[in-house]
């Protein structure tokens, strides 16, 4: 461990949030670019709101990376979601715990998806000793819908429904015990999210969302297809997070200047043709937000993304911050 990572100055690990220094020395360009798309976003607002018609709204409470631990106080609501990493070592007897666990909470629907540490769901990265002790997880009678690759309807009060589509694929990130993993080159996105989706529930995130960098572009590329209303994920704990996305020319333009190779200090405020995307980043964020006011908050559809990860970062410790949770 070097110096600057000691003094706090430097992060330790991929998976821990960069520092300034950090992001400075690696793409001071991106750095900035990143924080004025974060003000447009903020400026923007939220783009899912519950009904105006009368019609009841749907309150939906997400979960994700408990790693065998119990959140308290999880909020009532009509739909609980659970994206993933329910255990740390993927065994049965665990996963079962967690699925008693959200069996057990007042919530109409529940739905997971497993993450890479519940071993038990992928036949190919089960344990040993849960396949000489032909162990097993009781699903069918848990009120639990599992999703992988796989969509369940929920019907509610009101004749309101919700499709949600949940599959567990992440890339590579780590040795044959970790479920559902695939070469970046080789991901599966591909037309494989149906049309119909409202809530997209995976374990991992996409590229250049709540991701630290570590999310998939196969993903985003299909999500930019799909566009469903609410997208939940987890995987990367210190990227925990809600941001709205618009679908737009500000948002492919953000995207593009993220998708860049970072240069370092210098060269990277040399001129380069991501200073375009850049002020295309800026001025259709600015056109986007006056066309909002003009519409007195009405002018902007969009989505909400959430990495619900329930971790305090790398500490191995439950954060305190509720659970977030949406109406839509």
């Amino acid at each position: 461990m070097g110096l600057l990572t000691k003094l706090g100055l430097r992060r330790r690990m991929i998976w821990d949030t960069p520092t300034l220094l950090d992001e400075v020395l690696d793409s001071p360009f991106q750095a900035l670019v990143l924080r004025i798309y974060l003000i447009i976003l903020w400026l923007r607002g939220n783009p899912v709101k519950p009904p105006k018609n009368g019609r009841p709204p749907i309150k939906i409470v997400f979960l994700s990376d408990t790693h065998d631990e119990i959140v308290q106080n999880v909020p009532e609501g009509d739909v609980l979601i659970h994206a993933g990493d329910l255990t740390n070592e993927g065994r049965a007897a665990d996963i079962q715990r967690q699925i008693n666990w959200l069996a057990s909470l007042p919530h109409q629907y529940k739905v997971v998806v497993c993450g890479n540490h519940d071993s038990w769901f992928d036949r190919n990265s089960r344990r040993e000793e849960d396949v000489l002790g032909n162990q097993r997880v009781r699903l069918k009678d848990s009120g639990v819908h599992y999703l992988a690759r796989k969509a369940v309807t929920l019907n509610f009060h009101g004749g309101r429904r919700l499709v949600i589509y949940g599959a567990p694929d992440v890339p590579k990130c780590g040795g044959a015990s970790f479920a559902f993993q695939y070469v970046r080159q080789e991901h599966p996105w591909a037309n494989l999210i149906p049309n119909d989706t409202d809530v997209l529930v995976t374990h991992g995130p996409p590229r250049h969302h709540l991701d630290l960098g570590l999310g998939c572009s196969g993903l985003l590329n299909e999500i930019w297809r799909v566009r469903p209303k609410v997208h939940v994920f987890g995987h990367v704990h210190s990227a925990r997070g809600m941001q709205p996305v618009f679908w737009d020319d500000c948002q492919k333009s953000y995207e593009s200047v993220m998708s860049r190779k970072k240069q370092g200090l210098i060269r990277d405020v040399l001129p380069n043709r991501g200073w375009i995307d850049a002020v295309k980043v800026l001025v259709y964020g600015l056109i986007a937000i006056m066309w909002d006011y003009i519409m007195l908050g009405g002018g902007s559809s969009g989505s909400i993304m959430i990495n619900a990860g329930c971790q305090k970062g790398t500490t191995g410790r439950l954060t305190t911050e509720k659970p977030f949770t949406i109406e839509i």
